[in-house]
């Protein structure tokens, strides 16, 4: 059947991982996605794809990560023998604290502090620090390469003499401490929508967010069929087992003459030598689309506020009320 009707659907992805190889398989995952390559997947193939996408400047895809660091002084070290003291990494941050989440430990950081934030955010504020801040730029370059040495080359300097410490939160430990203080937003929670180009145009106005989607661009759906999202009058005649709609009905009868013309027009177009992402133009709003969607809890909490309601798009509605779900089993209220 070259065309085909599905539900949307909510896949919860859990926390951003904290160890290397899983991030990187799910940077793979998501980067795949948008190609819909998903079958290029193998046990071995993440690493070279994301270093792939690194060499080519396409950070976007690794902002679906999240690197939580613990920096606290060493044992016995002065007040001033700290050049890496709370303040005065807030000052070497400036213009980078948006990308980052920083919570101080003690007294005005007097114990140090939490820094937190996903790939690119780190690769993007190390070239920044590199002239601005060098004990800052070595001693993080260090801590990142020590736990995550394929993104990360390791520190030029010694940085032993820096009287600081670095460790990883894990995120078992990262949502403990968002449920104890909700101030601690410090988790990534993943999720892949399927749902129609229309929805997907509303969810990536949640700026907070990261998003990586299948490309309408670069798939060419000739061979594949177009699979649609079920419209709301639809409902009563979706045969689930077969991915379509079936009945004998002048609604049912209309939609299917529709959707045919429009995919046959792409395939002619597609035909005569029009790319993919120029024959698309004619693809409908309602065209099935894959896109993960990464983000902390105070973000999904926004999400979920504006996208449950009743005065929102039904189908944005049935995302948002599965993301509600989820986070209410994690023990998560939503408000």
């Amino acid at each position: 059947m070259s065309i085909q009707f599905v539900k949307s659907a909510v896949f919860p992805y859990g926390l951003a991982p904290s160890e290397e190889k899983r991030a990187l398989e799910l940077i793979e995952v998501c980067g795949r996605t948008a190609y819909k390559s998903e079958d290029k997947i193998t046990e071995t193939s993440a690493k070279s794809f994301v270093l792939m996408l690194k060499s080519h400047g396409h950070l976007s895809v690794l902002e679906h990560s999240n690197i939580v660091l613990r920096v606290e002084p060493k044992d016995g070290t002065s007040g001033a023998a700290r050049p890496l003291a709370y303040d005065s990494v807030l000052c070497s941050l400036k213009d980078r604290l948006g990308f980052h989440r920083i919570f101080p430990l003690g007294a005005n950081g007097s114990s140090g502090f939490i820094l937190a934030g996903n790939f690119r955010a780190w690769i993007e504020t190390l070239q920044c620090l590199k002239n601005s801040d060098p004990p800052a730029f070595q001693f993080l370059t260090a801590a990142l390469n020590r736990n995550f040495p394929n993104l990360f080359e390791p520190a030029t300097e010694n940085v032993d003499k820096i009287p600081y410490k670095a460790s990883l939160i894990t995120e078992d430990d990262q949502l403990k401490m968002l449920k104890s203080d909700p101030e601690l937003d410090l988790p990534v929670f993943v999720f892949r929508f399927v749902c129609d180009r229309g929805i997907t145009h509303e969810v990536v106005r949640h700026r907070v967010f990261s998003f990586t989607q299948e490309s309408t661009r670069y798939v060419n759906y000739k061979n594949k069929g177009m699979v649609l999202i079920l419209p709301e009058e639809l409902e009563a005649f979706h045969d689930e087992s077969k991915g379509g709609v079936s009945g004998d009905n002048p609604i049912v009868r209309e939609w299917l003459m529709r959707a045919e013309n429009i995919f046959d027009w792409y395939r002619q177009d597609v035909a005569r030598g029009l790319r993919p992402e120029i024959a698309r133009d004619i693809l409908p709003n309602l065209l099935k689309g894959e896109i993960f969607v990464s983000g902390r809890f105070s973000g999904w909490k926004h999400f979920i506020g504006l996208r449950e309601s009743s005065h929102a798009h039904p189908r944005i509605r049935i995302l948002a009320k599965e993301v509600r779900k989820y986070f209410e089993q994690l023990g998560l209220s939503c408000g």
